[in-house]
C-alpha cells in the first residue's frame, strides 16, 4: 500500500520539536522523534493535531528525496533505452550518495530511506551506503572505495528488465517468476559489461552479489575465492538492507535480530571476515545507545568486542555486564 502523503501524513520523515500529549495529558510521541506513519496514525487516533510549528524538516530529508528522484530518473532511462546515463551517474547520483555516507547518524539515514515507497531505488542507495561503510572499515584506498560504492549502487540494475508486477508481487512467486527475478544478475551483467567508462568489476558485482561462500547462491553456484571480493562486500550489504526493509510481501526484521541472524551465518553463506567487520562497525555506531536486555533491564552499550561484536559490554545502573561472558543474557532490542 502506498504511504499517504496528505493531511498530517505529509509530516512523515519530519522531526518533532515538542512533546505531543493527548487531551488527558498523556505523552503520545516524545520530542525529537522522526515521525513514521505509525506515529502520525497514533496522533490521529488520539485526536492530536499536528501543525507546521510542531515539526522541523531535516536537511538530510531533502538529500534523500533528491537521491531517489535522480535514481528513479536514471533507472527509467535505462529501462527504456538500455543505456546507462554515465553523466547523471557520475555527476549527480554518486556524489549525493557519498555526501549521505558522511552524515554523522547513518541510522537516521536508513530510517528516513525506509519511509520511502520506492524499494528498488532506496535499496540501491542503502546498499551503496552500507558497502562504503564496510569498505571504509576494511581501510580500502580512496579510489577503490569509490569504485566499490559505485558498483554497490549498480548491483541490482538488472531489475529494470523485470516487470514491476513481479518485483512487487505480494503473494508467493511461481517457479517461472522466481527464475525471472534470479535472472536480474545476468541482465545486470549484460547491461554493464560493455559500457565504456564503467569498470568490468561493476558488471561482476551485478552478476555475483547473490553468490554464496558455500556454493548455495546463484547464478553460477560459485564458492570462496571464485567470487570477487567486492561482490562479497555487496552481498553482505544487500542481505542486511533487504532484511531491515519493508516490502509489499514482508515486514522488516527488527534491527538487532538481523544482526544476530547475520552473526549466526557468519561462517556459512557470507564471507566471515566481511560479515564480522560489518557487524563490528554497526555495533560501534551503537555505543552509547540504550538497549533492553532479555531479562527486561535497560542499559547502555559501552564497549564492543571485535571478535564477538553482537555481545557487547553493557552498563546497567552502574553495573557492567559483559554479554560475551554472561550467556544467560542477550540484547533484546536497541532503543
Amino acid at each position: 500500500m502506498q504511504e499517504r502523503r496528505t493531511g498530517p501524513y505529509r509530516y512523515v520523515g519530519y522531526r518533532l520539536n515538542k512533546n505531543m500529549y493527548n487531551r488527558a495529558g498523556v505523552l503520545i510521541v516524545p520530542v525529537h522523534t522522526v515521525l513514521a506513519s505509525k506515529d502520525v496514525e497514533l496522533l490521529v487516533r488520539q485526536q492530536v493535531r499536528l501543525r507546521d510549528e510542531d515539526v522541523e524538516r531535516l536537511p538530510v530529508l531533502d538529500l534523500i528525496e533528491t537521491a531517489i528522484r535522480e535514481v528513479k530518473s536514471a533507472f527509467d532511462k535505462i529501462r527504456h533505452s538500455e543505456r546507462v546515463p554515465l553523466d547523471r551517474f557520475h555527476e549527480k547520483i554518486i556524489p549525493i550518495i557519498v555526501k549521505m555516507s558522511e552524515h554523522p547518524d547513518l541510522n537516521l539515514i536508513f530510517a528516513l530511506l525506509e519511509r520511502k515507497d520506492e524499494y528498488t531505488y532506496r535499496h540501491s542507495i542503502g546498499v551503496a551506503l552500507i558497502a562504503k561503510l564496510i569498505g571504509k572499515a576494511k581501510e580500502l584506498p580512496a579510489q577503490e572505495l569509490l569504485e566499490l560504492t559505485s558498483a554497490a549502487f549498480l548491483h541490482d540494475i538488472g531489475k529494470v528488465k523485470i516487470p514491476d508486477d513481479i518485483l512487487n508481487k505480494a503473494g508467493k512467486l511461481t517457479p517461472n517468476e522466481f527464475e525471472l527475478i534470479q535472472n536480474h544478475t545476468i541482465y545486470g551483467y549484460e547491461l554493464l559489461k560493455h559500457v565504456s567508462g564503467i569498470p568490468h568489476r561493476h558488471a561482476l558485482v551485478a552478476l555475483q552479489h547473490h553468490e554464496r561462500e558455500d556454493g548455495s547462491g546463484y547464478p553460477g553456484g560459485l564458492t570462496g575465492e571464485a567470487i570477487d571480493c567486492h561482490s562479497k562486500i555487496v552481498a553482505v550489504a544487500d542481505v542486511f538492507h533487504a532484511m531491515i526493509s519493508k516490502r509489499v510481501y514482508k515486514n522488516p526484521v527488527p534491527f538487532y535480530k538481523v544482526l544476530v541472524e547475520m552473526s549466526e551465518n557468519a561462517y556459512g553463506t557470507l564471507e566471515p571476515s566481511t560479515t564480522l567487520c560489518f557487524l563490528k562497525r554497526i555495533m560501534d555506531m551503537l555505543i552509547g545507545n540504550r538497549v533492553v536486555l532479555s531479562n527486561g533491564d535497560v542499559g547502555k552499550i559501552v564497549m564492543i568486542h571485535a571478535a564477538d561484536p553482537i555481545h557487547p559490554l553493557v552498563e546497567v545502573d552502574g553495573t557492567y555486564v559483559d554479554l560475551s561472558k554472561v550467556r544467560t543474557l542477550h540484547l533484546e532490542r536497541v532503543i
